[in-house]
């Protein structure tokens, strides 16, 4: 199916970003099937997530996914996924809820996002040195 003629999912995003959360969740990326909003599911529990300004919907190798204010892959749905932020209300989180709910997980701005590490210029030349890789938040596995 070519990229231009797949339906995307809609993502909640933040008017302003979230600042000051540190809570963790973890959770598989899908679709709440009567909105077309992306959630966290975690243990069969639906999660609407409140994603930073900037963040899109695109496709990545053929697959929908959830990208950074950069264009990079965040995850692609079917993805276990880690972010950081916390659980607010969704004036709180400053976004108006696609499904409904009462609560929205509130990722905060880029930090919250997973990060992998992405090698420099500089670094691919001097790949055969030994590597010390500095891990953040990311994907869970």
């Amino acid at each position: 199916m070519a990229a231009d003629s797949l339906h995307l999912p809609h993502l909640t995003v933040q008017q302003r970003p979230a600042k000051n959360m540190a809570a963790r969740r973890e959770g598989l990326l899908a679709v709440h099937e009567a909105t077309s909003c992306v959630v966290l599911l975690d243990n069969n529990r639906m999660i609407e997530v409140a994603w930073p300004p900037g963040c899109s919907m695109g496709v990545r190798d053929g697959v929908p996914a959830v990208l950074d204010p950069y264009g990079e892959v965040v995850g692609r749905l079917g993805d276990n996924v880690v972010l950081g932020g916390g659980h607010v209300s969704p004036e709180a989180a400053h976004v108006t809820s696609r499904t409904g709910s009462a609560r929205v997980f509130a990722v905060a701005g880029s930090r919250g996002l997973p990060t992998w590490p992405r090698p420099s210029a500089e670094s691919c030349a001097d790949s055969h040195d030994s590597a010390v890789v500095r891990r953040g938040v990311g994907r869970a596995g």
